[in-house]
């Protein structure tokens, strides 16, 4: 057992999860004493999810400035806060208004396990996709007829790099607090994608630096597809992290330096979100983060 480990918090997020399911079977739930019916929220998400090929050309043209990309019209705030990623989704929800037609503008990268559906959630694992998963209506889209080939092609894969595919889950409902309480639903669209597994990589290439460009050239593109879905999706406010930084072993400046070239001043991305929140709960991972972001914006030019 590793040090430090809770097991009363282990068995009590395996219960969360647990009830989380069990709310989805009976598509209901209830908090502040009010019951939500899920039904019509379950059967649109199902319906409604989409899974992005990893060779999909819409997300392969991120940087092609030719393929009807909106024009720089807004400034992006860039915050970056020491809050959980369910906090962070939340204020957005209840703060942003809705698109035309009701649409939702608030979206969330999940940073997924590429081969099973909520990572260990069920298990009482306490990384970011397993707080995202037992909180809300997550795990009906990872898990559709449309979001399952996700996984499976993710199981003939040489381990680690996965691919750039991802699935898009429209209006899922987050009704749990971050200690697994119930409150009020709020409806978020989420991007799941894989980081790279540096462990796993490693493992089979060993270290070296061929093997480091390699895994900072792939996150790279993955992280300016996700941006571009989000783009595409139309979303305003846009929840990201510390991409894979943690059980995936990535490293905090690299990780960093990627987003701030893809999001800071002159990037690709630099005006096509009203707000990008890196939501990241540890204080000393948060630290490095945004002083390396911080440099990078201000002493390179973004590719």
């Amino acid at each position: 057992m590793p040090p430090h480990f809770d097991l009363a918090l282990h068995h009590r997020l395996q219960d969360i999860a647990s009830s989380t399911l069990a709310a989805l079977g009976r598509a209901s739930i209830e908090a502040g004493g009010k019951k939500y019916d899920l039904r019509q929220a379950l059967a649109e998400l199902r319906s409604s999810t989409e899974l992005e090929p990893a060779d999909s050309p819409r997300l392969a043209s991120w940087n092609d400035l030719q393929t009807g990309h909106p024009a720089p019209a807004r400034t992006t705030t860039l915050l970056f806060s020491q809050t959980s990623t369910l906090r962070a989704l939340r204020r957005h929800a209840t703060a942003t208004t809705a698109g035309p037609s009701g649409s939702i503008r608030v979206g969330v990268l999940n940073f997924a396990n590429a081969e099973h559906p909520g990572g260990g959630f069920e298990h009482g694992a306490q990384a970011q996709e397993e707080s995202l998963v037992r909180s809300s209506t997550l795990y009906a889209s990872l898990t559709s007829d449309i979001g399952r080939p996700f996984y499976a092609s993710h199981s003939t894969e040489p381990p680690g790099l996965y691919t750039d595919a991802m699935i898009w889950s429209p209006g899922v409902l987050f009704f749990r607090a971050d200690d697994g309480d119930w409150i009020e639903p709020v409806a978020a669209n989420v991007v799941t994608s894989p980081a790279v597994n540096v462990y796993e990589v490693k493992g089979r290439l060993g270290s070296s630096l061929p093997v480091d460009t390699r895994i900072a050239d792939t996150m790279r593109e993955r992280m300016a597809r996700i941006l571009r879905l989000f783009e595409l999706k139309e979303t305003t406010h846009v929840v990201l992290g510390s991409f894979g930084t943690g059980a995936f072993g990535n490293d905090i400046a690299t990780v960093a330096r990627l987003w701030a070239d893809l999001l800071g001043p002159g990037s690709r991305f630099e005006r096509s979100f009203s707000v990008v929140e890196f939501a990241i709960i540890d204080q000393r991972t948060l630290g490095v983060f945004k002083q390396h972001f911080e440099e990078r914006c201000s002493s390179v030019k973004p590719a």
